[in-house]
Formats: structure tokens, sequence, C-alpha cells
């Protein structure tokens, strides 16, 4: 498993598709290890729309309006911000809040989980080529 980075052919496209017609919103996922690190275990993280990698078990602490907040609600935003930020090293944020225990995190997955289930038809992950 590679570094994380800004190659658009590792991230994968999750529809959400909770949009009319089924097209959005999006979330930009990729899996990898952190850059500079001697710690090559895999993790999930999310492209945020600032063109930050945030760890996912990060995300799902957000508050749901910032979570909601970024979300990408066209492939166009997708590919223009892929494409701002191609080349580039990855700016990751891999931190949880501080004090954060591994229940409360979970509590908040599992409830992150079921709002995005709840809102969505169908999705599907999908590799990204360029």
């Amino acid at each position: 498993m590679p570094a994380l980075s800004n190659d658009a052919a590792r991230c994968e496209v999750m529809n959400l598709a909770w949009a009319p017609g089924g097209h959005g919103p999006y979330l930009v996922r990729q899996e990898g290890y952190l850059p500079d690190s001697t710690d090559f275990r895999p993790q999930r993280f999310l492209l945020q729309k600032d063109g930050r990698w945030l760890l996912n078990l990060a995300f799902v602490m957000l508050p749901e309006a910032e979570q909601e907040a970024q979300l990408f609600h066209s492939l166009t935003d997708v590919l223009v911000l892929l494409d701002q930020i191609a080349g580039q090293p990855a700016r990751v944020d891999a931190t949880l809040p501080p004090e954060t225990n591994a229940d409360e995190v979970m509590a908040h997955f599992e409830q992150c989980t079921r709002r995005i289930l709840r809102g969505m038809r169908t999705c599907e992950a999908i590799p990204l080529e360029t």
C-alpha cells in the first residue's frame, strides 16, 4: 500500500446518491499510510474541499453541518480540485480531537454511517480514472 498522495488515479469517488436523479453528493476517499511516516499501516482518508486529506475517523467526529459542508455536489468540483492539487505534496490531518476515546469514536462513526445510509438509495465507490 503506497503513501497517501494527490494522485487522482489512487482516489475513489463515492456517490452518496441523495440528490435528485441519484447524482451526488460525493465523497473522495483514498487508502494509504501517512507520507514521511515509518508506520506503514494503511488508513482511510477523505478529501476536504480545501485539498487537505482528513482521517476518516476524524471526519466522523466533525459536527454534522461540517461533514455536509465537505461533500462535493458535482463530479466537476471533484475533478477541478484534484487537478489543482495534482503534483503537490499531500496535506494530511490524521489527528483525532484531544481526549477522544475509542468508544466515543465508534459512537460517532455509527451515527454518521446511519445518517449517510438513511439518505442513500444506492452507493457505489469507483476508482477515479483520469
